[in-house]
């Protein structure tokens, strides 16, 4: 995968130097790898619709999308040997690459339905050698439900009914997994009802306004 330009790459250093320390150790050595990422992101999002035009902006995309992805590190386990992570509704990669760039003791699946996006990831994990899985699939519908293996965190970012969405994925999780889902405090209450969880907080952004992660776990 080709160098990030220069200014993506300051960019992306800078909010390294502005995230809590333990975090901030984290995502140093992974700069230049999250700046790539960020370079494909924005070469493929002139043909397909990946990010919105504002977020296309590399302040707005470094400032905010980014550091929104990359606070999700607090709530992941611990490094450790066979950790697995499940995003549903990739899009364009965020949170879920940004997370997986930075932790690659995490290997990743990631669900997106739409095929262009989903090749678009397979070349990013390709590109930037993650261990990551990418599955052209909508969830629930053509997800393979069936599947043996389970994950220590759920991640999804601002889709449509998510308490609903963790409620089905539970089968998946193993015992004493988690969710963590970008979303608002507005939205919070519902998630958390819908979700079937016994223990649930909202952590608000450090770039303030409503948004936020919120993390389900004891999940009933």
């Amino acid at each position: 995968m080709r160098e990030a330009p220069a200014e993506l790459l300051r960019r992306v250093e800078a909010l390294a130097e502005e995230l809590p320390a333990g975090v901030r150790a984290e995502v140093r050595p992974a700069a230049a790898a999250l700046a790539a990422y960020l370079a494909s992101l924005l070469t493929a999002n002139e043909a397909m619709n990946l990010v919105s035009v504002a977020a296309a902006q590399p302040a707005e995309l470094v400032g905010r999308h980014l550091r929104d992805s990359l606070e999700g590190l607090a709530f992941l386990p611990p490094p450790g040997r066979g950790l697995t992570l499940l995003d549903i509704g990739s899009g364009g990669g965020l949170p879920a690459l940004p997370l997986l760039l930075v932790r690659r003791d995490i290997v990743g699946t990631l669900v997106e339905s739409t095929g262009k996006k989903a090749r678009f990831l397979s070349e990013v994990c390709k590109g930037l050698s993650l261990t990551a899985t990418v599955s052209n699939a909508r969830f629930p519908d053509s997800f393979p439900m069936s599947v043996t293996s389970r994950f220590d965190v759920l991640t999804s970012r601002a889709v449509a009914d998510a308490g609903k969405l963790v409620r089905g994925a539970r089968p998946l999780l193993r015992n004493g997994g988690r969710a963590l889902l970008w979303t608002t405090s507005a939205l919070f209450p519902a998630i958390r009802r819908a979700s079937g969880c016994g223990e649930s907080e909202f952590h608000k952004s450090s770039a303030g306004e409503s948004r936020g992660i919120a993390v389900l776990e004891s999940f009933t």
